[in-house]
């Protein structure tokens, strides 16, 4: 199957002019993907008289390119980042500007956004690789693979502010947003307003951020995006003309409606409010929940949602959501899958809020970030603030460490979980009188005893069940069990078994768990951790490793964009091999070791399953 570009599937902006006069549509709201940001896209509704809820083209171009937008920046006096913004881009003389700017560098796609063609360089060595990488990636999310260089500033924090503007001629700000918390230049934290932010550098990014709208005309929701250093000097490094992801965060403390504020700016209504009676309340934290494996890189990951179980709404707490039972994630879109909000009277206030939302939280089936952000707001530095664009770099030690728990609970519940579901499953007869509807495990002659096997983690292990009939011998106790696990036994109580809970005394300890099962998967949730186990037939100790020595597999799956190797070439370690994409982001691939390339099995363009084998080398 040969890949397809997003820019020739869901950004196809003809077909939803034609859907739009189909149905006889006034207006289109073109959310916050890269339509949003489409001056073409909005011409194009201009011109089919359809009106197009954001800035006119020519703002959109003005800000679209990020090479003209730091130009205009520059001449209205907009503090920007040191750089090269021009238009000339061979290899050769992005390499020299990159060498004049000093290193480490930032190569950004100078029409992107979102994090996508972006790459840091700290080398010069590194840097052609990491040019033709983020060119890829550029061209296959925006259509243009042009860049721009700018200076890296190390450990800054990410602070933007929230601008509306109407058309005659008024603009406000709604105050600033912190998102330093990001993994490859996309965040996954945002919270208002921004810790430690003086009133007057309130104000004085707050003006900067009005001058910057009203010097391109700008109209309708808008955010201009700054990097602030350690000694609150802030610079200029983006316009995002559209609704931002995280404008969650900046209605909970303000209390407006902005998609609203949209909507009443494209009727051509005048702003309801002046500057100053503009207030702030409480404070709100906002995380993103994408589908992405959190201990290999942060990779997009696919899969099916079996299981789904959000907190309940209330005034603290909003989710934004595109998830469902039995959707399937698959690798053609963003990775994000829902956004969780909260509100308080303090941010200490919100951290807790969100904790505990976040143990409400599930999603089983498709590998996710919600055990890490779990791990990420835990960490001492982040309730005292201490935050930069560099944050989960700094701690990715213990954000990646795997937690010690006490694995024989969880797999007494897993064990228990499949005795019960067997029983259940044979208790199918009408007559109540039939041994076989008794969940009693009653043999003739011999006491029930079953053996199970599970896989969790790296180990196997095997949990013996012995049925010991009903505790106190009457039929309305609960049911008792012996479990062993290894020279371990256990004396369980069941209490309580609906759905997928299960409620159970271990020794002297109450127990209440959810298990979720899918085949021989099972993942239990205790303490809003979730914990998984693959059930096997029998127990083996040489179980084959997914990647066999001299074989490089897909680590997920997608597109396979660039190959820099034959067989027969002679490749060294740490040589870039193979180059896939998945969910709009790229991935390289690397030789582990020194070696000459025996086969090589794709092109670019195939698609691949994860683990398939992409080259054998010996």
């Amino acid at each position: 199957m040969r890949f397809i570009l997003s820019v020739d599937s869901y950004l196809c902006g003809d077909k939803i002019i034609a859907i739009a006069k189909k149905t006889g549509a006034e207006a289109i709201h073109p959310g916050y993907g890269f339509l949003s940001e489409n001056a073409g896209f909005a011409a194009a509704c201009e011109k089919a008289k359809i009106i197009f809820i954001g800035p006119t083209p020519a703002a959109i171009l003005a800000m679209g390119s990020k090479s003209q937008a730091k130009e205009i920046m520059t001449k209205a006096k907009v503090p920007c980042t040191p750089g090269y913004h021009g238009e000339r881009q061979d290899i050769d003389f992005l390499l020299q500007e990159a060498k004049k700017i000093g290193f480490p560098v930032l190569i950004k796609a100078a029409m992107g956004g979102g994090g996508k063609g972006m790459r840091r360089v700290d080398e010069a060595k590194h840097f052609k690789e990491a040019l033709e990488s983020a060119q890829r990636e550029a061209l296959s999310s925006f259509g243009d693979k042009r860049v721009l260089l700018e200076k890296y500033v190390l450990h800054p924090r990410h602070i933007e502010i929230q601008v509306m503007a109407d058309n005659h001629n008024n603009a406000i700000y709604l105050f600033e947003r912190d998102c330093s918390i990001q993994r490859r230049h996309q965040k996954i934290i945002e919270e208002a307003p921004g810790l430690g932010i003086s009133n007057n550098l309130r104000r004085k990014m707050g003006e900067t951020a009005v001058t910057a709208a009203k010097t391109i005309g700008y109209r309708g929701a808008g955010t201009i995006e700054f990097l602030l250093d350690s000694n609150n000097q802030f610079y200029f490094m983006e316009m995002n003309t559209r609704l931002q992801v995280e404008h969650p965060v900046t209605e909970m403390i303000t209390g407006f409606d902005l998609v609203a504020w949209q909507l009443r700016i494209a009727y051509g209504e005048p702003l309801a409010y002046q500057q100053k009676n503009l207030k702030w309340h409480g404070h709100a934290i906002e995380v993103r929940l994408y589908a992405e494996d959190t201990q290999n890189d942060f990779l997009p990951a696919t899969g099916t949602i079996h299981y789904l179980s959000s907190p309940t709404i209330n005034k603290h707490i909003r989710i934004d959501s595109g998830i469902q039972e039995k959707d399937n994630i698959n690798s053609y879109y963003d990775p994000m899958m829902a956004k969780l909000i909260v509100h308080a009277e303090t941010r200490l206030d919100a951290i807790t809020e969100l904790k505990n939302a976040l143990q409400e939280l599930h999603v089983i089936g498709v590998k996710n970030n919600r055990a890490f952000l779990q791990k990420l707001i835990a960490l001492d530095d982040f309730i005292d603030g201490k935050i930069n664009t560099s944050f989960i770099e700094e701690h990715a030690i213990v954000l990646k460490a795997v937690m010690n728990t006490d694995r024989d609970p969880i797999l007494c519940a897993a064990a228990l979980y499949l005795i019960l579901d067997s029983s259940q499953n044979t208790a199918g007869s009408e007559d109540v009188f039939s041994p076989w509807t008794e969940p009693d495990g009653f043999r003739l002659q011999l006491p029930y005893q079953r053996c199970l096997h599970f896989k969790y983690g790296d180990e196997n292990y095997a949990v013996t069940v012995m049925y010991r009939g009903y505790s106190g011998g009457s039929r309305t106790a609960p049911t008792a069990y012996t479990l062993q696990i290894k020279d371990k036994a256990y004396s369980i109580n069941i209490h309580e078994k609906t759905g997928p809970s299960l409620r159970f005394a271990m020794n002297d300890s109450i127990q209440t768990m959810q298990i979720i099962q899918y085949y021989q998967q099972l993942w239990i949730i205790c303490d809003g951790i979730e914990y998984a186990l693959q059930s096997i037939e029998s127990l083996h100790t040489d179980y084959v490793e997914h990647e066999q020595r001299g074989h490089l597999t897909a680590p997920m799956p997608g597109a396979i964009v660039a190959v820099h190797v034959k067989a027969g070439d002679t490749v060294q370690k740490d040589d870039c091999l193979v180059v896939m994409e998945a969910m709009k982001m790229e991935h390289s691939i690397y030789a582990p070791q020194a070696g000459i390339v025996r086969e090589v099995f794709y092109t670019a363009g195939d698609r691949v399953d994860e683990g398939a084998e992409l080259l054998a080398f010996d």
